[in-house]
């Protein structure tokens, strides 16, 4: 008699579930079909997500919504509507839905990108806002150019540009961040932030890990859960690399975002990891400078923003003039590659200034054309060939980088050998310019 009840019982929590399922779909976006109680967790991409989103918004329109396990998601491939939702209704859509295993398990509930939007969240924002403001960023020139510098005199001497360009994203947020310059791209520092990121992307990836679709399994011993095992390694190593690269910053004789961080009284509140590790997410962020491709209540797509063929004629075809043109609200075509709203990229204007300053002086100073094979084949480019995971990026290829001329080439030369390379006086320099500016950069 016990046996049927538990089995009644049981039977009847399934209906009622499915019953709330259907009644709450009614009133969600179009998507694919689901599945009761997993809804499309069995549908959940795990190699090149955007393709399978970009497939969903074709056909199912511009919003679409999912279900992975307890999680609903809402997908946007249109640019203007992302604006509308995103932007002028932040406050409505700034938040994060739990991920058990990269937020909770894995980065202990640190990582600001995975943080709920609430007052710990706005507190480290106020503590980043002011070393990343527009007139702040400004002021980080003299670490651009000497690094700028050194990649032009890099490309001399190879072809490898994913390393050259690796080294100088990476040396200037490391000198900025902790005033430490990375002079060859193959520092144990930095093969110890590619680690941590590999293990954060593995942990983030969607339809991976089964207690993010059921968050109750997290409740289960060690024993029973393994996955927190793999989670307490990747977090011993993250913390030793943000803790070390932090101690260093401190120790080192020139001004850097660690000190005035340290100095701020928005960091009073924390404690030594965790302010670590708010400076370590700064600078992983501005190392690995790809897309993350991350589990949001309300996602931009912006594969599809890009590829809308209602906006764009010919979408997969290069034709730069079409960024020339405005938007039919009187903006520039896709200014918010670095996200929507309050959870827009605070590192975007160093990022631009970035940008701005090394193609104007890559295509100023080289030509760059195909590599070849050793029968003079020219070695094709797929150019949407991409890596999959939480954090994706373009699969490596070969391109050849020779100098426009000799006097370019003699020029690149000079401008490397001749520039102030001191990290600590080209800091201190930026600190005092700050100051001259009248920027109150420590809050």
């Amino acid at each position: 008699m016990s046996a049927n009840i538990v089995i009644w019982s049981v039977l009847g929590l399934v209906f009622l579930r499915v019953l709330y399922e259907r009644i709450r779909d009614r009133s969600l976006p179009p998507g694919p079909p689901r599945l009761p109680l997993i809804g499309n967790l069995h549908q959940a991409p795990t190699d090149a997500p955007w393709l399978t989103y970009q497939k969903w918004i074709k056909q199912y329109g511009p919003i679409v919504s999912a279900q992975f396990g307890g999680n609903t998601v809402i997908f946007i491939g249109d640019a203007t509507i992302a604006r509308e939702l995103l932007e002028k209704r932040g406050h409505i859509y700034s938040d994060r839905p739990r991920l058990v295993m990269a937020g909770e398990n894995l980065t202990k509930g640190m990582h600001l990108l995975l943080r709920r939007y609430d007052e710990r969240y706005k507190l480290h924002q106020r503590l980043d806002a002011p070393v990343l403001s527009p007139r702040a960023s400004k002021t980080y020139y003299p670490m651009q150019d000497l690094e700028s510098k050194q990649l032009l005199f890099d490309f001399l001497s190879t072809n490898n540009f994913q390393k050259v360009y690796e080294r100088y994203a990476g040396s200037l947020v490391y000198s900025l961040a902790y005033g430490i310059r990375l002079h060859t791209g193959n520092e144990p520092m930095l093969h110890h932030a590619h680690q941590v990121q590999e293990n954060f992307g593995y942990a983030g990836r969607v339809g991976t890990w089964i207690v993010d679709a059921l968050p109750f399994l997290n409740h289960l011993p060690p024993s029973l859960a393994p996955w927190k095992k793999t989670a307490e390694k990747f977090y011993q190593i993250e913390k030793a690399l943000h803790l070390g690269n932090m101690q260093t910053g401190l120790a080192s004789k020139g001004w850097n975002w660690t000190k005035e961080f340290s100095k701020s009284k928005q960091s009073d509140p924390m404690s030594e990891i965790e302010l670590a590790y708010n400076l370590g997410i700064l600078a992983d962020a501005g190392f690995d400078t790809t897309s993350v491709q991350m589990q949001a209540t309300v996602l931009g797509i912006f594969w599809a923003m890009a590829l809308d063929e209602n906006k764009f004629d010919r979408p997969l075809e290069f034709l730069p003039e079409r960024w020339l043109e405005k938007s039919d609200d009187g903006k520039d075509q896709f200014v918010n590659f670095f996200g929507h709203g309050r959870r827009i990229c605070t590192g975007r204007h160093i990022a631009k200034n970035s940008l701005f300053l090394l193609i104007a002086r890559i295509l100023w100073g080289f030509n760059i054309r195909h590599a070849v094979d050793q029968d003079g084949k020219i070695k094709e480019v797929d150019d949407l060939a991409m890596t999959s995971g939480f954090v994706s990026s373009p699969l490596p290829f070969e391109a050849v980088f020779e100098p426009r001329s000799a006097h370019s080439k003699e020029v690149i030369g000079n401008s490397w050998h001749s520039t102030e390379k001191d990290v600590d006086v080209l800091m201190d320099s930026i600190k005092a310019q700050q100051i001259s500016a009248g920027l109150n950069v420590l809050a």
